[in-house]
């Protein structure tokens, strides 16, 4: 379906996209007060919903931003759109602001939240840093791991969007970045592993990381493979002198490092432990997304 025609989830309507509004008073637009979510489905099944959901879920208990429709509602909203705009293989973003600013800001109580749901085509990374390895740099841009927004989902996506900036202007997939202690922390849009020894590291969630779906379904692959893992805090020394590197998220699922700037990783290539872990990953997802 040409994406003129594709509709979307407006609280508590299927619109076109091109009718869809939220109020210009809301807390999301004025604010930054917002969550979301972004999964994938394959053959028309989102895989892992319901732990997006639950993430979700936390965060607006933390950050007062109260999502009413059901799990089973949302699940039913995703089924809608992938249907409707013909994309089987989607891209679907749950976004969740408070809602139009009414009455004092720091009420706990708030207003129900105005949820958004889209599904679209997906657009993967380039084959090429699957078979070769992607290029990162590292952000000038710090995580501060006392934020508590660090450890959420929220629209106040800027900082992000600056260091994706960074990257692009190296010619880099990603950007990591390193929190107010030197400690590895996490990519700009992604959760970041290495491999020393053939053992699995990340650095754990304290040091300034958002706690990514993907990256916990990855130490349950490792798990089940055999590869001892550890949540640890690293040093840059540790990152560059690693035997391999990979990143995660929804949308790339495994991605192998090949350099960090001009510091080739490893013998320069995607490892064995991270091909391993990647296979592992799709086939979990095919077992979990198959009909019947």
């Amino acid at each position: 379906m040409a994406s003129t025609d594709a509709v979307m989830y407006v609280a508590g309507e299927i619109l076109p996209m091109a009718e869809a509004r939220v109020s210009a008073l809301d807390a999301g637009l004025l604010l930054g007060a917002g969550l979301f979510e972004t999964l994938r489905t394959y053959g028309g099944r989102p895989f892992r919903l319901g732990a997006h959901l639950e993430r979700l879920r936390a965060s607006g208990e933390a950050l007062r931003i109260l999502v009413r429709e059901t799990d089973d509602a949302i699940a039913g909203i995703v089924d809608r759109l992938v249907r409707a705009n013909e994309v089987p293989d989607a891209r679907v973003r749950l976004t969740a602001t408070r809602g139009p600013l009414e009455g004092p800001l720091d009420d706990d109580a708030g207003p129900p939240a105005t949820l958004l749901v889209t599904a679209g085509p997906m657009t993967p990374y380039p084959a090429a840093f699957y078979e070769q390895g992607a290029t990162v740099v590292v952000s000038d841009i710090r995580v501060n791991e006392h934020d508590p927004r660090t450890y959420h989902k929220t629209t106040n996506y800027l900082a992000s969007l600056l260091a994706l900036r960074e990257a692009r202007r190296g010619r880099a997939a990603e950007a990591i970045r390193f929190n107010t202690r030197n400690r590895l922390a996490e990519g700009a849009v992604s959760n970041v592993f290495v491999v020393a020894g053939g053992r699995l590291l990340t650095p754990p969630v304290e040091d300034g990381l958002l706690a990514g779906v993907t990256r916990a379904t990855v130490l349950e692959v490792a798990e089940d493979l055999g590869v001892p893992a550890e949540q640890r805090s690293l040093s840059v020394h540790d990152l560059l002198d690693a035997d391999e590197v990979f990143l995660t998220n929804a949308i790339m699922e495994v991605l192998p490092v090949a350099r960090v700037e001009a510091r080739a990783i490893g013998s320069g290539v995607p490892g064995p432990v991270a091909q391993r872990l990647a296979e592992g990953y799709r086939a979990l997802v095919a077992r979990e997304t198959a009909a019947g």
